[in-house]
């Protein structure tokens, strides 16, 4: 009897939606709290919220922090480590250009790459130093700006919990997966105005638009308003790969607002899903190749997924396709 009960209460689709939330809850907490784990820090993704650092950094750009001891932070004009650190309770990133050793202690001084060459911050001890700049994820941290404020929270909460009633409200479930296969063969396949295939119209669509956003991430741009991002930075501009690499150029097509990163130069290198802008930097004091940030290729990861769905479809299709045979053949 008890286990008749407990396999009714398995199939009931509330259940089952409520025991996939909690699922996908534990697996985001769980990831989170590993990768601080892997990283060795409190804080191992943040959103750039300012424009000092541009165009090295962008507004709406997520870096990954990785926490490291003070006597490996490499501290330098043109090639320091970008670092990440605490300034009147708040998170600061900036470019380490000064450190010295007092006693025991480690005190740094930085530079936004966006500010004058003589407006540095510091020096502050290496106890305020949360990590270093391994990466960044051009764009994803928009999204983290943009609910940033309390009102947007309280926006975001409000949507959330409409969707999380309409997910119980209207189960996923319908009468016509219910259907066998064989009812499902009686009626034939469904067509799109009587001779298109559904099926293949969606494959068209998914496709188009993956290869969209691979089209984006190279050669777009759009400028939005972001009500989370500090008060002279409310515009936004998301770029792709190219439009990334000119604007990191003083030139005056591209350069960005207040320039002071005399750049003269610059260079795009290419990994396994990431990319990297290297900067030519020369101000007459200070001169030297500038590595940048590795950072995500979304036009690659979104090839590779191209890719891979379209053999899982092949795939399937080569697959029913010999069951069909089979059974026209018995």
């Amino acid at each position: 009897m008890a286990v008749a009960t407990l396999k009714k209460i398995w199939r009931n689709e509330y259940f089952q939606t409520a025991i996939m939330i909690i699922l996908i809850n534990a697996t985001v907490f769980g990831f989170w709290y590993g990768v601080k784990l892997v990283l060795k820090t409190e804080y191992p993704a943040l959103a750039v919220a300012s424009g000092s650092m541009l165009p090295t950094l962008n507004v709406g750009d997520l870096i990954i922090v990785q926490g490291t001891p003070p006597d490996q932070i490499n501290a330098s004009y043109i090639t320091g480590d970008i670092i990440v650190f605490w300034r009147s309770g708040e998170l600061i990133v900036h470019r380490a250009v000064y450190k010295e050793q007092k006693g025991d202690v480690y005190y740094f001084k930085t530079h936004g790459d966006n500010n004058p060459t003589d407006n540095n911050e510091g020096p502050f001890p290496e106890s305020d130093l949360v990590g270093k700049v391994v990466g960044r994820i051009p764009n994803v941290g928009n999204f983290a700006l943009l609910v940033h404020t309390q009102e947007n929270m309280y926006l975001f909460i409000i949507i959330m919990i409409i969707l999380f009633i309409m997910l119980f409200m209207f189960p996923f479930g319908t009468e016509e997966e219910e259907k066998t296969t064989e009812e499902k063969q009686a009626e034939g396949k469904s067509k799109l105005f009587g001779k298109i295939d559904i099926r293949i119209v969606y494959l068209l669509v998914l496709n188009l638009f993956i290869i969209s956003i691979i089209v984006f991430n190279l050669w777009g741009a759009l400028t939005f308003w972001n009500p989370g991002a500090s008060p002279n930075w409310q515009s936004v501009t998301i770029r792709g790969m190219y439009p990334d690499a000119q604007y990191h150029q003083s030139d005056p097509l591209f350069k960005p607002p207040n320039n002071y990163n005399n750049i003269h130069n610059v260079s795009l290198s290419q990994g396994f899903l990431t990319y990297t802008i290297n900067c030519f930097v020369s101000d007459g004091s200070h001169e030297g190749m500038r590595p940048g940030v590795p950072t995500f290729s979304f036009t690659q990861g979104a090839i590779i997924i191209l890719i891979l769905f379209d053999v899982w479809e092949l795939i399937k299709f080569v697959e029913s396709r010999k069951t069909v045979e089979t059974r026209t053949e018995t």
